[in-house]
């Protein structure tokens, strides 16, 4: 049988599943049928998780500002605080996408499908239904299928809704919950003659020190910026330059322990087809046909 193309987030409704996944609500209604999926008890787990998830974050919090923020009433606050998931909701004939003991629930560290492992990490991690803040959004290529983060960056805007990088500086120390970073990984010197799309799509650098500094320099900035305990995703690649391997995972990895986080995650992306350039050249290591996305928490 073959697989849906339909990526599925339990913490989202049936009308956001259908827009982040570009089709009909029939259809998500449909996956839900065929899957087997419980759907009142998965929304039930994922409020829960996120009432249990914010008290973890403020400990101290009200029933009110808990309902406040989390957009739920105060009786149904109270109401998950003082019990478990009311037992009279479960179908047993139907499966809850939270049971990982169900193997085609279960969350792989390895895909060939970004927006599968994006989705994973909120899910997983984030336990919001989004992103707080991307610092590359580029052209939002991350959000064709997960919603979009509240606040948008990048270096270079590219579309009306994103702000400069420089404007990052001025949000609050420790206030956001999660950021997201995708630094390019070309690297092109400024006397090179040959094309490379990605290059030409998304920047690049200029020299290997500057690729290494921006990673360094960017790691440190969303720290400044994240609470105790908040999420950075990065992404990340290990690319051949001039006939040397550059190991930027490593370096990311070591850095980001230096800086002060902590690595909770890795997923592996797989790329079925990878752009070439129109170098002949003799090939003396393996291409790389995978990147990383790093789960780091700040500790």
């Amino acid at each position: 049988m073959r697989k849906s193309k339909i990526i599925y987030n339990p913490l989202l409704s049936v009308k956001e599943n259908a827009e982040n996944n570009h089709v009909s609500i029939s259809a998500i209604r449909w996956y839900i049928r065929t899957n087997g999926i419980d759907r009142k008890r998965d929304n039930a787990i994922a409020i829960s998780k996120s009432i249990v998830s914010y008290k973890k974050k403020y400990p101290t919090a009200t029933i009110s500002e808990i309902s406040t923020a989390l957009s739920l009433s105060e009786n149904t606050i109270r109401k998950y605080l003082q019990n478990e998931i009311n037992t009279s909701i479960i179908d047993k004939n139907k499966l809850s996408t939270f049971d990982l003991s169900k193997r085609k629930f279960i969350i792989s560290s390895i895909s060939d499908n970004q927006d599968e492992i994006l989705s994973n990490i909120l899910r997983l991690h984030i336990k919001q239904y989004r992103f707080d803040c991307d610092l590359t959004y580029s052209i939002g290529v991350f959000y064709k299928h997960i919603p979009q983060p509240q606040l948008k960056f990048d270096k270079y805007p590219q579309m009306d809704d994103v702000r400069p990088l420089d404007e990052f500086y001025n949000i609050e120390d420790g206030s956001l919950h999660s950021i997201v970073i995708d630094l390019p990984f070309v690297i092109k010197g400024k006397d090179v003659n040959y094309k490379s799309m990605m290059a030409d799509r998304f920047n690049c650098f200029s020299n290997a020190k500057e690729l290494y500094d921006t990673n360094t320099s960017m790691l440190q900035l969303a720290y400044s910026k994240l609470s105790q305990r908040g999420i950075l995703v990065f992404k990340t690649m290990d690319i051949i330059y001039g006939g040397v391997q550059h190991w930027i995972a490593n370096y990311v990895q070591n850095t980001a322990v230096e800086v002060g986080y902590k690595l909770i995650d890795m997923f592996i992306l797989y790329a079925k087809t990878k752009v070439l350039t129109n170098m002949n050249t003799t090939q003396l290591h393996a291409r790389k046909f995978h990147s990383y996305f790093f789960v780091f928490e700040k500790k």
